[in-house]
């Protein structure tokens, strides 16, 4: 017989390095203001955030509606609980897991992603649009559905591929 091993498709691996990229970019930017935000909080009350941030502003020549809408973002970043930056950077390495095993054709890789990317959703829900308005959430929410769709699709395929060996393919290894 002329068995071939399981290639992952090419669609599948761009889809794995998106979401790897982005699970390690959100835990570092998550944990990082887990940490900073109660500092910059009283900073930003005691109004000595503008002044420390200043020569980065100026660095990076904002005019005024980008400076207006800079702290306007910022502001409305550090009014949620830092506790959300931490269940967000748990979730973000849950789904950073999933992602690797899912690189390596395991299907609990695929479980254990869309677990985390579902409990995001709703840790959002919970402590921002709960508190902040609803804006964004429905494009949140149509991006991780897509992505899990798209990597079911892909394990579907994979599963249904008649060259495949039974080896080559472990779903729970």
């Amino acid at each position: 017989m002329n068995e071939q091993p399981v290639r992952r498709p090419v669609g599948m691996t761009i889809l794995l390095v998106l979401s790897l990229v982005n699970a390690i970019l959100q835990i570092f930017s998550s944990l990082g203001m887990w940490i900073t935000t109660p500092v910059m909080s009283q900073m930003l009350a005691n109004g000595e955030l503008e002044e420390s941030m200043a020569p980065f502003l100026t660095l990076m020549q904002m005019d005024g509606d980008e400076l207006e809408a800079f702290w306007q973002i910022l502001e409305t970043r550090l009014t949620i609980n830092p506790i959300y930056y931490l269940f967000t950077a748990l979730l973000y390495i849950g789904s950073l897991v999933g992602v690797i095993k899912m690189f390596k054709l395991q299907r609990v890789g695929f479980h254990v992603y869309s677990i985390s990317q579902m409990l995001l959703l709703i840790v959002s829900v919970i402590y921002v649009y709960s508190t902040l308005g609803s804006t964004g959430f429905f494009n949140e929410f149509l991006m991780t559905v897509m992505f899990i769709l798209l990597y079911h699709l892909y394990f579907k395929r994979i599963e249904n591929d008649p060259t495949k060996r039974e080896q080559d393919f472990r779903p729970e290894a």
